[in-house]
């Protein structure tokens, strides 16, 4: 039986440019730039690894009564995402990311979606009653979902992306997760954040760090893992590969070790591919990439 699993948040549409190089602080021109679109955000990245992997996966987020609402909706049944929708007044949320070849980006938010979104709430308890793994995302409609949680036996899996362990909205985010993924983007020292995190609700708390790979963290373990060779082509959806995919491989079973080289591998997939992650990826294919990487 297919294991159902609920994504909480967020979805966009998205336009990418890729340059060579980003603008650093002064006007320029760029002569040659790459552009694609397509449906994006975290919420979405997530949920089409999930799908890709054999999940009856359930995505959760609100979008505005307009085309690119439409154009969210088809990109996400295309890829066997089930989807539960609440509909505002307020515009589709839509991004401009301008990114270079390191991996570097700047991202635009065009429209920011509801602030403060009505939900349906009787319709999103049924189904979290359903499931036994909760992927949350960072967005104002997951943060109205957050009472609905509590009382859930579920295992709630945040991604804080770029927390900078101290803005206070990510605390009530905190406070339901069970396991944590943050990058250090914004943390120059990021150990003592990852040892508060690790103080409080959070079992596990891997740290990404882009091509440098990642660090995979319990209370009583430190799990180093390098990054798996990739020419890279679109950076969106790593980050959001990486958390999927360490969580899959750790439910199959595998040691932290080999769980860390499995989602790295999956990340390798994300990067090589335009758009969040590519569709005909098979388990056996990560697999035989991370054996490849690191054999041991």
């Amino acid at each position: 039986m297919t294991t159902p699993v609920l994504v909480l948040g967020a979805a966009s549409w998205n336009r990418m440019v890729h340059v060579d190089a980003l603008p650093q602080g002064h006007a320029a021109t760029i002569p040659h730039a790459r552009q694609t679109e397509g449906v994006g955000s975290t919420g979405v990245g997530k949920s089409m690894v999930l799908a890709t992997l054999g999940y009856d996966v359930t995505l959760h987020c609100t979008l505005g009564r307009d085309d690119l609402a439409d154009k969210v909706q088809q990109a996400c049944a295309d890829r066997g995402i089930k989807m539960i929708v609440d509909l505002h007044d307020d515009p589709t949320a839509q991004h401009l990311n301008i990114m270079d070849q390191a991996g570097g980006r700047y991202s635009i938010f065009l429209s920011n979606g509801a602030d403060k979104p009505e939900l349906d709430t009787v319709r999103l308890e049924r189904q979290i009653a359903q499931v036994e793994t909760i992927f949350l995302s960072l967005a104002p409609s997951s943060k109205c979902t957050l009472p609905l949680l509590q009382g859930s036996s579920a295992e709630v899996l945040l991604d804080l992306h770029d927390y900078d362990g101290k803005n206070p909205w990510y605390d009530d985010f905190i406070a339901c997760a069970d396991i944590v993924q943050l990058s250090n983007v914004a943390l120059p020292a990021p150990d003592p954040v990852v040892q508060q995190l690790l103080a409080g609700r959070a079992t596990q708390v891997a740290l990404t760090k882009g091509d440098k790979g990642a660090e995979i963290n319990t209370t009583d373990t430190y799990v180093s893992v390098s990054a798996c060779p990739a020419v890279l082509r679109d950076s969106n959806g790593a980050g959001d590969t990486f958390s999927v995919a360490l969580w899959h491989a750790q439910r199959g079973g595998m040691t932290i070790e080999r769980a860390g080289r499995f989602a790295a591998a999956a990340a390798a997939f994300a990067v090589e591919y335009d758009g969040l992650f590519p569709p005909d990826i098979s388990e056996q294919d990560i697999v035989d990439r991370s054996q490849l990487h690191d054999p041991t």
